[in-house]
Parts: structure tokens; sequence; C-alpha cells
């Protein structure tokens, strides 16, 4: 299936070109395929071992992952276990890494939950929930709908809906989940199916919103929330999670830290402002709500406010070396070249644990202070973050 053209365009997009290959011919030929697995997978083998010689065992896994996915979703046969252990059998021979099965039974059993067949997704996925949080969530939704359809039963029948065991097995998932933390988007097979299936999102976000009404004081499900809608760019959610966070465990600074580079971010700077005065509030011996304030200050080049957190900040023993570069900073964003490089001069004369950055500012504020607009631009954010940088460190804030 794959051409001399394709072999001839860089690896990804042949990757990609292969796969949708497949796809159209599975779309095509499903009847015949299922009929004769051994020889299609046969067929697939050749193709990756021809087209792509140096492939890792990873990827070349994962090819396999998304083939038999597409299978299983293609046939009429998909929700049928003895067709699903077949294909899984036939797929499990022809991929590389030891591991193979996982990714096999994590495909069956989402194209299961995608057929609402959830009974029979969750022993397909249940060993896995610790790899991917994905997959917790997925399970948690399955025994969640499960206790869903017995409520409804049981109204039919004139039973008062209750939570039964299935909800309390949701909610123990969650519960794992929140304590665990397992990493989002571990499983690359099962990432690049969700682009494509959205109902996998939303069976996440369900499950979220519904563990924290079950256990509002688990911040765990708020840091997995949180780590999910940055990798999907899911702003909406994000706002939201750092909404409850920041009033359930108002005074947890990573949740804090959290919202003000949201805000920063969002050039809120009215928003930032507020939370390093509640920063302040909750920690008010700390040096890190101090040198948010002072990078807020660069922002607007407002002197009184920044003369305000420079004196808090050296108040409450800030080193010198720090207060300088700021300094620096400050006069780098004012646009006073003579300031900027006395402050250089300062920083050479008094500051030794930052000698080795000395050079790098003189070339920095060389260009920042020059006649080329684009390369004064470049220079200037190489230099704040530079400065950042060291301070982060210094200060032992997380990035």
């Amino acid at each position: 299936m794959a051409g001399e053209a394709a072999a001839m365009a860089p690896a990804d997009e042949r990757m990609q070109k292969v796969k949708r290959e497949f796809a159209e011919y599975i779309d095509k030929n499903i009847q015949e395929i299922s009929t004769h697995l051994p020889i299609f997978y046969g067929h697939v083998i050749s193709t990756l071992d021809n087209s792509f010689p140096d492939l890792d065992d990873e990827t070349y896994d994962e090819f396999i992952d998304t083939v038999t996915y597409k299978i299983l979703d293609t046939t009429d046969q998909g929700r049928k276990l003895p067709f699903i252990e077949k294909v899984i059998a036939n797929a499990l021979r022809s991929k590389k890494g030891r591991d193979g099965k996982v990714g096999l039974d994590i495909m069956a059993g989402m194209r299961l939950l995608k057929s609402e067949e959830y009974a029979g997704a969750i022993p397909f996925l249940k060993d896995y929930t610790d790899r991917d949080a994905m997959i917790a969530a997925s399970v948690a939704y399955s025994y969640y709908m499960l206790s869903l359809r017995e409520m409804a039963d049981g109204r039919e029948k004139g039973i008062p809906g209750r939570p039964g065991e299935h909800e309390l097995l949701a909610r123990e998932e969650m519960f794992r989940l929140s304590r665990r933390q397992p990493p989002i988007h571990a499983v690359r097979a099962l990432r690049m199916k969700e682009e494509e299936e959205p109902w996998l999102k939303r069976a996440f976000w369900l499950m979220l919103s519904s563990a924290l009404e079950w256990f509002p004081s688990e911040r765990g499900l708020i840091l997995v929330g949180l780590e999910k809608a940055k990798r999907e760019g899911n702003r909406e959610m994000k706002v939201e999670l750092l909404k409850i966070a920041t009033e359930r465990f108002f005074d947890d600074m990573s949740f804090l830290r959290e919202m003000y580079h949201f805000r920063v971010e969002q050039r809120d700077g009215t928003g930032a402002a507020g939370v390093v005065r509640q920063m302040m509030q909750q920690f008010p011996n700390a040096l890190e709500p101090l040198y948010y304030g002072l990078k807020l200050s660069l922002l607007s080049a407002r002197r009184p406010t920044y003369d305000g957190f420079r004196n808090l900040a050296m108040a409450k023993g800030m080193s010198p070396e720090i207060v300088r570069l700021v300094d620096l900073c400050f006069s780098v964003v004012s646009s006073q070249q003579q300031e900027a490089l006395m402050r250089l001069f300062e920083l050479r004369e008094t500051s030794p644990a930052t000698h080795f950055l000395h050079p790098v500012l003189e070339y920095l504020i060389h260009d920042i202070f020059g006649d080329d607009d684009q390369r004064s631009r470049r220079a200037k954010k190489a230099l704040l973050d530079c400065v950042d940088g060291f301070t982060l460190q210094a200060l032992s804030i997380p990035p």
C-alpha cells in the first residue's frame, strides 16, 4: 500500500499516510479481513518492515494497536468477545514489544466502551488504571453508567433509586485516581484515539466533575484535571478547576501559583495582582509572592509599585544578588540605558554568585539598546527569561 512517493516523504508524514491507507483499506474490505486475519496482519508487518525498516518497537506496536482498533471499530463483530479475542491473538503475534498485550487490551476496552458495552469493557481496562488517568476515568465511567442503568431499571419497577454497588465502585476508582495521580496521555495510541473520539474527553470530564462532588477535599482530582486541561488546551475547564481550587484550597501555594501563571498568560494584570495579595496573606513570610509582585511590576514598569515590592523583599530577606538582578531588569523595561549599565557594573562588583551571568547580560544589554528593533525585542525577552530562570532556582520556586 505504501508506494514509492510515500517512501520519499518525511517519516512522520509517511507514517500518517500509511495509516490513512490502511484505514481506507479496512473500510472497504472488512469482511475479507475479518475472515483472513493472519493474512491481513502479515500484510501489515510486511508494509511496516519495508516502508520503515528502522522503526522503533514502541511506534511499531502502536501502529498495530491503531490498526486493531480500526478493525474492531469497523466490523459489526467488534462487540463480540470471541471475535475480539481472535483479533487480539493475531495482533499480538505481530508485535515486537514484550508488553504488547497491554495496548491491545486497551484498544479492545475502548471499542467496547464506545459501544456502551460497559460490563465488557471493564475487564480489558481495569488492570491498567495506573498507567494512564484516561484509563482510570474510563473504568470509573463504565461503573457509573452501569449504576445509572440499574437506577433506571429500579425506577421502572417502582424501586427508589439510590447508589448501588456499581456507583460505589466508580467512586472508589476516582478516589484511587486522586491518590495515585497516574500520568495523562502516557499511552500514545490512546492519546491519538482521544483526538478522534470526542466521547473519551466527555467521559473523563463527567467523572472528574462527579468526583469533585463526591470527594470535595481531594486536591489530587484537581491536579489531574488541570494537567488534562493544559494538555488538551481546554481553557474553560482550566478556569473552572482553578476557581474551585482557590476556593477549596485557598492556602495551597501550588494552586495559587497555577492561578498566578494563568492570569499572567491571559494578560490579566489585575487578576494576577489579586492572586499575589492572596499569597501574601496566606504566606506572609514567603519570598515567592514578593518575587511575583516584582515580576508584575516589570510588566507595568511602574516605579512606585516596583519600589514597594522591592522594599518588602529586602525586608523579608531576599538575597542582594536577586534584588540587583531584578533592578537591572526594571532598568531595561523602563528603557533606562545608563541606569541598566550602572546596575550591571554593580552586579560585577558586588555579586560573585552571578558572575557566570555577567557576559551574557552585557551582550544582551548591548542588543537591547541597539538600533535593530527586532533584535532588541528578542534580547529583552532573553534577558528577562535568563534572570527569571536564575531567580526561580535560587528561591526554589517551581517554574
